[in-house]
């Protein structure tokens, strides 16, 4: 009886740890570049346990026994999310693979796919956050009309010119095994030895996905699939809670029948 409450402890703090990430999921709903996470649960461990048989003799019969569930990991999908226009010159949307890799404040390159850019005060590509964009050419003062193609190609206007100037490119970041990323916030994330090394491309080549001008990518969060989520996730931890409710009314009962 004491292992009921330990094995619905542990579906109750599986179960929260559920809930939690399906909150999180749904406070992004609106959350340029957010990518849904889940929750990753794992049978603990079993023990084996001798059988009695009907002679009432021990035989070498072992069952297996469950001893709870436990969360192994929170994994990020990067299903793609709606495209959004927002007729801003620096959004940037990628259609399909691929990251943008910004410069972090210690040196170190982090990726997303929040598009949403500005020019630092130096002219540089970056992040609502301040992160410049890794490579970025330096947009002149007097550039106007700023156009990005699909191919990541920027060009402008400068002034006394009556032709386009291409300005530079941008580059794309792509992973083996982008689920395997790690999240640090803000849509930023890191890789690990289980997402591979990263690999480098222009937009549009072959396993890369082509950007847009003037878009930004939505969450990929469903309402439906999270409520639905959320519900079965309130049902289970409910469920945990009458067991270990139970098992402490038999606790208590089998206390009472030794006064």
């Amino acid at each position: 009886m004491i292992d009921a409450l330990y094995i619905s402890a542990s579906g109750l703090r599986g179960e929260q740890k559920q809930i939690d990430v399906i909150s999180n999921n749904v406070a992004n709903m609106q959350t340029p570049g957010f990518k849904r996470s889940r929750v990753n649960f794992a049978e603990v461990a079993t023990a084996a346990v001798a059988a009695q048989s009907n002679e009432s003799e021990l035989t070498t019969q072992s069952l297996m026994r469950g001893n709870g569930a436990r969360v192994i990991s929170t994994s990020t999908l990067f299903s793609p999310g709606e495209m959004r226009q927002t007729q801003g010159a620096l959004d940037l949307a990628i259609d399909g693979n691929g990251f943008f890799e910004l410069e972090a404040a210690d040196g170190s390159t982090v990726y997303t796919r929040d598009g949403q850019f500005r020019l630092d005060d130096e002219g540089f590509l970056a992040s609502i956050h301040g992160q410049r964009l890794a490579h970025s050419v330096q947009i002149p003062a007097d550039a106007k009309d700023i156009r990005i193609d699909a191919k990541g190609e920027i060009t402008a206007l400068l002034a006394g010119d009556e032709a386009r100037s291409v300005l530079g490119d941008i580059e794309l970041a792509t992973f083996a095994a982008p689920d395997a990323l790690v999240s640090i916030g803000n849509n930023r994330y890191v890789p690990n030895e289980a997402s591979g090394t990263v690999s480098y491309g222009r937009p549009n080549e072959p396993g890369f996905g082509g950007l847009q001008q003037g878009y930004v990518e939505l969450a990929n969060v469903e309402m439906i699939d999270e409520m639905s989520a959320l519900v079965l996730a309130q049902r289970a931890y409910q469920l945990n809670a009458r067991v270990l409710q139970a098992a402490d009314q038999i606790l208590e009962t089998i206390n009472n029948l030794r006064r």
